[in-house]
């Protein structure tokens, strides 16, 4: 085909295959080649997919998905929440999309357009177009170097494990591919332009720049360079295209499909076990109890380690990283996906696929053509039970994670197997699981002293007054715990002193269970959850106060799942109400300087960042400052995931590394809304042997200190004379 067009000033543009006219039926084949290579590392890769794991619906509510993908994977808003890495990645990924809808108009233009006695890359549009591309490809060059820069020679934490990288040939090869293909294309356009010389390429600024370095060579050499460079770039180019599903590229793929397959449920639930009945098993033993979306998140995984960074058992020292646990179960289930355990494949094309395909198995295993590796221990030995149990919960990963992988459903059913089936786990935990089972809290104190806290401030029990419109559920730490039950008086004399409706259970209030769900005693938190709903419904509960972020995000979230619909309120949003409403005044001044801990399950799981800090600021005296890590990048007390109720024996104690940064503010007061948090961060305060110049206060008692209603005591006389003995 040939291409005879007369540019000119007002009619720019150019030739497209210039110097390259008769290579069009060769690219074609090779990028059938390509294609081909690329089609097939898919198909296999979806054979494992659909062979390992078991199926899950992730194709419900199709607009929410839709907006997902847009929001995340093609705008990248994830990803641009950390700064440098951000910029870096929207540089690559924003440029490579506009250079790909670049070539798609080159090849419509040459292939559709000018046969047709039309074509639109002429005049002002090439000018921009010129300009454009240029402009996008450099972006790519310099993403491309930060990239480079970044993984090997400021070399992250984030991109390492315990401070060795963890770097692999493979990253090298996908910059350089890339790299590549952005530096032949330019080497390209140089020649291009330095042999033709049209005044208007100036508007491909990079092109033309570079091709004044060609100014000492002649047309004939140019011209020969030029077709060199051309075969160079094209077979990287259809290299990078084949490559992709054999290597860290496919996440060009695999991470917007995973953005698109986000758990819609709400943040942080989990879903529960619903055939205690039948099942021979419970929770996930072996790598194909894993769901397929929870398979298909560990090669959407690119190991940018944004997880790791803030997650507060690696950091304090424990042998978990996030990234670690989603690579080793991704390379165990590769390594677990023998054709053996794939559907058998139908029509010769298929079976010829299959036959390469374990060849293609095989060698990358380094294995024997149909030797199937050996099974290991799921939660024992590719996922190491220090790993396992070291997890507070605390959703940092997930939070921070751009390729919304979910890590903590994972590392939840990997405990319900170790507790459920093989009944292995830590003596702390047997204990604290004997004490809900018999007493229905972890302390094991008798459930008939669950109400004592209240019984001089005459409130009443549902069962004595059915009508109030709350229900304090006050929970095991506000019930039991001598630290907890002061925040219960102080909210409840708040509640009583704005004239709220409210009403406690009393004796029959149990506990909310999620320490239970979260250590992976699945059965046991059934129990007590389905206690609970039975005795709120017998009372036609419908909204529910607590002050402890766990017992709220279970009702809230987890509940439901077996019929326990409430609206549900932490304390914190209450009195936030109060105060703005005018039900609270709060004139008694607190001198000091004061920084909120940002409690997970109330922060991440909860979205409830800006009515703690409303009421702290609104309380005279009081100057409020923020601690390194706060809101989102909050850093865990170390508390959840029934860490409560274990020991730490590696590393650094992770409560003590928050109070030493709340200790860091140069704050006289750590306020807290959560009874974990309180506890924790008050023993680091003792261990630290800061409890005389610092105090750790829940919210409510700060609340209640400012409104000034404190009984006043009656005046001691000091001429008295004592009682004869």
């Amino acid at each position: 085909m040939e291409h005879v067009v007369a540019f000119s000033v007002g009619n720019e543009g150019r030739q497209v295959f210039w110097n390259a006219e008769y290579f069009e039926p060769f690219l074609f084949l090779f990028t059938a080649v390509a294609l081909a290579i690329f089609a097939y590392g898919i198909y296999r890769r979806w054979r494992i997919w659909k062979a390992l794991g078991k199926p899950e619906c992730r194709l419900d509510h199709m607009g929410e998905r839709v907006k997902l993908l847009l929001i995340n994977g093609l705008l990248q808003v994830k990803t641009f929440r950390a700064p440098y890495s951000g910029i870096m990645h929207g540089l690559i990924f924003f440029g490579f999309l506009v250079l790909l809808f670049g070539a798609a108009f080159d090849a419509s233009e040459f292939h559709i357009a000018e046969p047709l006695g039309w074509a639109f890359l002429r005049g002002t549009f090439y000018l921009v177009f010129s300009f454009l591309m240029d402009l996008f490809g450099l972006a790519v060059l310099i993403g491309v170097l930060l990239a480079i820069a970044r993984r090997y020679i400021q070399r992250p934490e984030g991109l390492g494990y315990q401070g060795k990288p963890d770097n692999t040939p493979d990253d090298a090869i996908a910059l350089l591919l890339i790299l590549g293909i952005i530096a032949t294309g330019f080497v390209i356009e140089a020649l291009r332009i330095h042999v033709t010389n049209p005044p208007w390429e100036k508007w491909s600024f990079v092109g033309w720049t570079l091709a004044q370095a060609f100014s000492g060579i002649d047309a004939g050499t140019s011209k020969a360079l030029h077709k060199v460079a051309w075969w160079v770039h094209t077979f990287i180019a259809l290299g990078f295209i084949a490559y992709i599903p054999y290597s860290r590229l496919l996440h060009m793929l695999t991470t917007p499909a995973n953005h698109f397959m986000a758990s819609l449920q709400p943040v942080g639930a989990i879903e529960p076990i619903r055939d205690f009945e039948t099942a021979e098993s419970f929770g996930v033993g072996k790598i194909e109890e894993f769901t397929r979306k929870q398979l298909f998140d560990s090669d959407a995984c690119t190991r940018c380690g944004r997880c790791q960074d803030g997650c507060p058992a690696y950091l304090s020292g424990k042998p978990l990283s996030p990234k670690k646990l989603i690579q080793d179960l991704k390379t165990y289930w590769l390594e677990r996906a023998p054709l053996a355990a794939v559907p058998a494949a139908e029509g010769v094309l298929a079976r010829t696929l299959e036959r390469v395909d374990g060849l293609v198995d095989a060698a990358l295993k380094g294995a024997t053509p149909g030797q199937e590796p050996a099974e290991k221990t799921l939660a024992g030995e590719v996922i190491d039970l220090h790993e396992l149990w070291a997890c507070t919960n605390c959703l940092y990963c997930q939070e921070n994670c751009s390729a919304s992988i979910e890590h903590v459903p994972k590392v939840i059913g990997m405990r319900q197997y170790k507790v459920l089936t093989e009944a292995d786990f830590a003596p702390e935990l047997q204990l604290t699981y004997r004490n809900m089972e018999n007493n229905s809290n972890p302390w094991g104190i008798g459930a008939h002293l669950r109400a004592d806290w209240a019984k001089d401030l005459g409130i009443k029990t549902l069962a004595e007054d059915s009508g109030a419109e709350y229900l304090f559920y006050v929970g095991c730490a506000g019930s039991f715990d001598d630290r907890g039950k002061k925040v219960s008086v102080a909210f409840a004399k708040i509640l009583k002193a704005a004239g709220v409706s409210f009403g406690i259970l009393g004796t029959e209030e149990g506990c909310c269970g999620d320490s239970a769900m979260r250590g992976g005693n699945e059965y046991l938190y059934q129990s007590l959850a389905q206690a609970n709903i039975e005795v709120m419904k017998t009372y036609n509960v419908r909204k529910i106060i607590t002050t402890c972020p766990h017992g709220y995000n279970a009702l809230k979230k987890d509940y439901p799942h077996f019929g326990g619909q409430f609206e549900v309120y932490h304390h914190t949003e209450i009195i936030a109400d109060l105060i703005a409403q005018g039900k609270i005044t709060l004139k008694k001044p607190l001198e000091g300087l004061a920084a909120y801990h940002d409690s997970c399950f109330l922060g991440r799981y909860n979205g409830i960042y800006d009515q703690p800090r409303r009421i702290l600021a609104a309380i005279p005296g009081l100057e409020l400052t923020e601690m390194d890590r706060n809101r989102g990048k909050s850093f865990c007390c170390g508390a959840g995931g029934a860490r409560m109720w274990m020991e730490e024996d590696i590393g650094e104690r992770i409560n003590n590394m928050r109070t030493d940064q709340a200790i860091a503010t140069g704050a006289s007061t750590v306020a807290v809304g959560c009874p974990f948090c309180l506890t924790m961060i008050s023993d680091g305060l003792k261990d630290r042997k800061k409890e005389e110049a610092v105090a750790a206060l829940d919210i409510a008692e700060l609340v209640w200190k400012a409104m000034g209603l404190e009984e006043a005591k009656p005046p001691v006389d000091v001429c008295a004379v004592p009682p004869a003995s």
